[in-house]
């Protein structure tokens, strides 16, 4: 007598569709709100927003909602995050006018500026 595993085979796609389906939907990302003044938000492997303009001797904070690290990393020295882990907060000030380039050392396509007027 013949056996088949058509059943088990089933099954197991069964599965696999399910847990695709799950794993592409699921979020990396806290959500809700926007950032607040002087706030910048890690979020989706993007700055948000990407160009804050402030005036001088304001501290801005950038937040990580993703749920994994990143850092906020200026292109000249000037300020440096370092590993900042899901949830994490940095806060820098600004006391001199200019505009500031950073990125994200772990994501190339990260990129931000602070313009403080």
């Amino acid at each position: 007598m013949k056996t088949t595993q058509l059943p088990s085979l089933t099954f197991i796609a069964i599965i696999a569709f399910f847990s695709l389906i799950i794993g592409c939907s699921k979020d990396n990302t806290t959500t809700g709100g926007t950032p607040g003044a002087n706030e910048v938000w890690l979020q989706g492997s993007v700055f948000n927003p990407t160009t804050i303009t402030v005036a001088v001797n304001t501290t801005v904070k950038w937040t990580n909602k993703d749920s994994y690290a990143h850092t906020v990393t200026s292109d000249v020295s000037g300020f440096d995050s370092g590993n900042l882990a899901a949830g994490g907060v940095f806060s820098h000030q600004f006391t001199t006018k200019g505009t500031f380039a950073y990125h994200c050392n772990y994501h190339s396509m990260m990129k931000g500026t602070v313009v403080v007027q």
